[in-house]
């Protein structure tokens, strides 16, 4: 009797387990989303980094730095950073 428990109700918790985890765990958000940047600005002649923390978020207001829009990367691409709105 104690081994057919344990060969039906084993697997039958082990189901019901998954069931409420999967139930349980929330999606998070993206950690590359909220971090801070730090930009690179244009200057004449170079690329030179901004020291202002930017956001990866569209909030539809480009960082900007000393005037200058605070691009994502290197080179200065047309990739703008976003202001972190609270």
């Amino acid at each position: 009797m104690r081994t057919k428990i344990l060969k039906f109700g084993m697997p039958l918790m082990a189901f019901l387990l998954a069931i409420v985890f999967a139930f349980a765990t929330e999606k998070g958000v993206s950690v590359e989303d909220t971090a801070l940047i730090t930009g690179y600005i244009q200057n004449p002649g170079s690329c030179d980094p901004a020291p202002k923390n930017c956001s990866f978020q569209d909030t539809d207001v480009v960082c900007t730095y000393n005037g200058k829009a605070v691009h994502r990367n290197f080179p200065c691409t047309p990739l703008f950073l976003y202001e972190r709105m609270q």
